[in-house]
């Protein structure tokens, strides 16, 4: 009987295989956070949208008075409804004194992210009716981008019947 001891050629090529894909795979998170922002702003966003849809969905009566709405402002990054209660005050469109509510969200400057609906310019609103489907700026559907300075877009697809979906652009 002979005593080995030691590792086998195919154990170190398993070891060296699994070191491999780790590093493939988790180096990237050390590289910081800045390609993480925009996926993190695109999933608020993403979550503020069916807020604000699920909300016109269940407030049927069309005289509620609420606003079923968010608006991207032209100022800083950020996107909210400067007056729930009160669908005509956008204009200036948000106050320096405006608080983000569920929907709404000031990106810190430092991301570098912007919104913008269809590469048109804010402020523009996306509404929803009481079924759900959008109105506003995106009525018959449209398309949200959320851009990075570092060349990243995010998109968001608004169906006309309000079904929300989710793409990925890279730019070189």
């Amino acid at each position: 009987m002979i005593n080995s001891k030691g590792f086998t050629l195919i154990e170190l090529i398993v070891v060296i295989i699994l070191i491999a894909i780790l590093a493939v795979s988790v180096a990237p998170k050390f590289d910081g956070t800045s390609g993480y922002e925009a996926h993190t702003h695109r999933a608020q966003l993403i979550s503020a949208l069916r807020l604000t849809q699920q909300r016109a969905m269940q407030q049927t009566n069309s005289t509620d008075g609420y606003c079923h709405e968010i608006v991207f402002d032209d100022v800083e990054s950020r996107y909210g409804i400067p007056n729930r209660v009160d669908c005509t005050e956008t204009n200036p469109v948000f106050l320096p004194s405006w608080q983000a509510d569920a929907t709404g969200h000031t990106v810190d400057s430092r991301y570098q992210i912007t919104f913008n609906i269809d590469g048109l310019p804010n402020p523009q609103t996306v509404g929803f009716d009481w079924m759900g489907r959008p109105t506003e700026s995106c009525s018959g559907g449209c398309e949200i981008n959320v851009s990075q300075a570092e060349g990243q877009t995010l998109k968001i697809y608004i169906e006309e019947e309000g079904y929300i979906n989710v793409f990925t652009e890279l730019h070189p």
